[in-house]
């Protein structure tokens, strides 16, 4: 009775064990199915946000682009006044130089300066050097001619700036 019963009391301590693996088993497979779910659910979430993140920006583009176009209408429509206008040279002159004025006004307004001024001192960083050649006035390393000028947009170069430097007098 005794080797019998201490079978018997290892036999229902082994089934309890099995049991309680089994039971640890398949909470811990449910604890992993929710995580799972948890994580499903995550990546949909973060793909939903990149998709309205992208649309959020290029909607935010567009009105920029619609800001832009919408101050340039007006100068067009200057233009188109200007064409069919029946004046002489004179006229014509100061009202294509009023648009000019107008129209680098509202570059202006949009973040648009121009750069690259004959006797500014010549930087790589900002412009494109064509040629050295002497010059009577402008002292050496400094911009003496602007073949095209440079543009930032917020500050960020959008078009270097294309010069001569200056070499000195008679160098």
């Amino acid at each position: 009775m005794g080797k019998k019963q201490k079978e018997k009391e290892e036999e229902l301590i082994e089934e309890t064990n099995a049991e309680n693996a089994n039971a640890e088993f398949e909470q811990l497979q449910g604890e992993l199915a929710l995580q799972k779910d948890k994580y499903v659910r995550l990546m949909a979430e973060f793909d939903n946000f990149k998709k309205r993140t992208a649309g959020e920006y290029a909607k935010m583009i567009e009105m920029a682009n619609k800001n832009l176009v919408e101050d340039l209408i007006e100068i067009r429509e200057t233009f188109q006044k200007a064409l069919s206008a029946e004046s002489d040279t004179s006229a014509f002159k100061d009202g294509v130089a009023l648009i000019y004025t107008k129209f680098d006004e509202i570059l202006a307004k949009h973040g648009l300066e121009n750069f690259g001024e004959v006797g500014d001192d010549f930087d790589p960083s900002l412009h494109d050097a064509m040629m050295k050649q002497a010059s009577g006035e402008i002292e050496e390393g400094k911009i003496s001619q602007i073949f095209q000028k440079g543009y930032k947009l917020k500050n960020n170069i959008i078009r270097h700036a294309k010069v001569v430097i200056s070499s000195g007098v008679g160098a």
